[in-house]
């Protein structure tokens, strides 16, 4: 077409005076297909609107690592019900306008919305590594905008719509297919998965499968909820995203990543070492090989420290690969259990020598690592900074409000092991330990010390009272 209005204004003859009027038609034309081209990028990712544009057909793609997210609104048809058709959509169109500016800051993907249910996905038609991070984001700034939007709504009189948000993590084909009416679409379990999390889900929550949690777990506080039977794929795991992690997000409100969350993933995408799996990698052994009798030394106890020094490093300004030193630390500093239970430290290092290498970690570092380890030894006397974070994350459930039960853990494993006798005798050595022990950190005084103060006064109490049994 445009060849064909080219050759028509270089044949014209100047003396017929129809330049005005083939000027005017062209420039008409040009505007006409400028309209055409942005409803088609509307429509279409850029690329595959341009690869229709020149080609007249677009190839669907492969996809190894796609997030999709489906939203739903509980008991749409009841809320159709008492609704005119007119108000209806309006409601649905200011809902899917405002999730369209929120998937956009996230450069999302809006794949489609079919009645009340609205899809879109990361990962496409641009690959990345952070995709399901960015997802996430996306599902919990729509959630807190239907939280916002419906406490509005009450206060007008006006009907308060819930919703339930799902995103699942994997493998997809995306394009479009077809002559006419074109569409951009995905296809794959993972999109059947994806909308199984959203009808699993509970309202006003986001609930993500465990292809999900494996990339968003170091950012985000989730809850475990237990499995799903799947088509074709099995058993699925569920969580719960609670929110951005207090210390990764601004005013450690949850809701809005601060400059510290961002530091973490690039550390994660980008670092020559291969934390994730190598987390797997011990914690698997851990969970196969730790005695069923350690109640306190148990694969829960390296979970919490793991967790702990993750916490206090960041606050303590770690964002750089000290932070994977760290929580490797944590994660094999009571390996050791797995072969024998007193002076165990050193066969962790040994371990962690064995292991760490293969996902990238250098001598120096397994150096650093070796002298994180050694400084959990009781009595502590950490020599670093990072020694320092260490032994307060190892032993940060002092200042906290689940002591009494993880002590009693503690209590219970050490009679298993013959190592105590009487509850009156342990009460004697908490009492002595805790009074002995010290925070090093700026952070773990400012969170851990007044309660711990608080159960030493407790335990005190106890003693004071001589109710034992034994």
């Amino acid at each position: 077409m445009w060849r064909t209005i080219t050759t028509t204004l270089e044949v014209c003859p100047l003396s017929l005076g129809l330049v005005p009027t083939l000027k005017l038609w062209f420039f008409a034309a040009l505007l006409e297909k400028e309209k055409v081209e942005q409803l088609l990028l509307n429509i279409l990712p850029v690329g595959t609107a341009e690869e229709l544009k020149n080609k007249g057909r677009s190839k669907a793609r492969y996809y190894k690592n796609v997030s999709v997210l489906f939203t739903d609104f509980v008991g749409f048809s009841k809320i159709a019900e008492g609704m005119k058709p007119q108000e209806l959509v309006q409601q649905l169109d200011d809902y899917f306008s405002a999730f369209d500016e929120i998937i956009e800051k996230y450069d999302l993907e809006k794949i489609k919305t079919i009645g009340d249910s609205y899809m879109c996905a990361g990962g496409v038609p641009i690959r990345n590594k952070s995709n399901a991070i960015e997802v996430t984001l996306a599902a919990l700034e729509i959630k807190n905008f239907m939280i916002n939007f419906s406490e509005a709504a009450k206060k007008r009189g006006e009907q308060a719509w819930k919703i339930r948000i799902g995103i699942n993590t994997g493998e997809v084909i995306a394009g479009v297919i077809g002559l006419k009416r074109f569409a951009y679409d995905i296809w794959g379990s993972t999109v059947n998965q994806a909308q199984r999390m959203e009808m699993h889900g509970q309202p006003g929550t986001v609930n993500v499968s465990g292809n999900t949690y494996e990339f968003i777990a170091p950012y985000f506080d989730c809850v475990y909820r237990g499995k799903i039977q799947t088509k074709h794929k099995g058993m699925l795991d569920m969580f719960y995203v609670k929110g951005i992690k207090p210390e990764l997000s601004i005013d450690h409100e949850g809701l809005v990543p601060n400059e510290d969350f961002w530091k973490i993933v690039d550390l994660h995408l980008y670092s020559s070492i291969n934390y994730m799996k190598a987390e797997r990698h011990i914690m698997k052994i851990l969970e196969e090989a730790l005695s069923p009798k350690l109640l306190y030394h148990s694969i829960n106890h390296t979970i919490d420290v793991t967790q702990a020094v993750e916490r206090l490093a960041i606050m303590e300004g770690i964002t750089d690969e000290d932070l994977f030193l760290l929580k490797s630390a944590a994660t094999y500093h009571d390996a050791g259990f797995v072969e024998q239970y007193d002076k165990n430290e050193d066969i962790g290092i040994r371990m962690a020598r064995e292991i760490l290498p293969k996902y990238g970690y250098t001598d120096a570092q397994l150096v650093v690592i070796d002298g994180l380890i050694k400084s959990t030894e009781i009595p502590q006397s950490p020599k670093t900074h990072l020694e320092q974070i260490m032994c307060d994350a190892d032993l940060d459930y002092l200042g906290r409000d689940d002591f009494h039960v993880i002590a009693d853990y503690l209590r219970r494993e050490l009679r298993e092991h013959g190592k105590l006798n009487s509850d009156r005798l342990w009460d004697e050595i908490q009492i002595k330990f805790l009074n002995q022990h010290t925070y090093f950190t700026k952070s773990s005084i400012k969170l851990r010390q007044v309660k711990k103060e608080k159960h030493i006064r407790e335990i005190e109490e106890r003693y004071a009272r001589n109710e034992y049994k034994d």
